[in-house]
């Protein structure tokens, strides 16, 4: 058997106690980076038919409904 002190064990423990959670927490902050998307702008749309508010592309001077299919202009706010 190796000869440890017991003030080594108890460092080398904390050591890598403190190594275990600095790799999880590096692979926490790479994956919450990775899933990151950055917000498609859109506009507000109110089936004129149905009443049913929906979101669609900001680019879009008619959209369909989700819901009925219906052709719809954008909401003015």
């Amino acid at each position: 058997m190796i000869p440890v002190h017991f003030e080594t064990a108890v460092v080398f423990y904390l050591l890598s106690v403190l190594a275990v959670i600095a790799v999880a927490a590096g692979c926490n902050a790479f994956r919450r980076r990775a899933m990151r998307t950055e917000p498609t702008p859109t506009r507000i749309f109110s089936c004129s038919k149905c009443a049913h508010p929906y979101l669609d592309d900001h680019e879009l001077e008619q959209s369909n409904c989700p819901r009925c299919g219906t052709a719809n202009e954008p909401q003015r706010i």
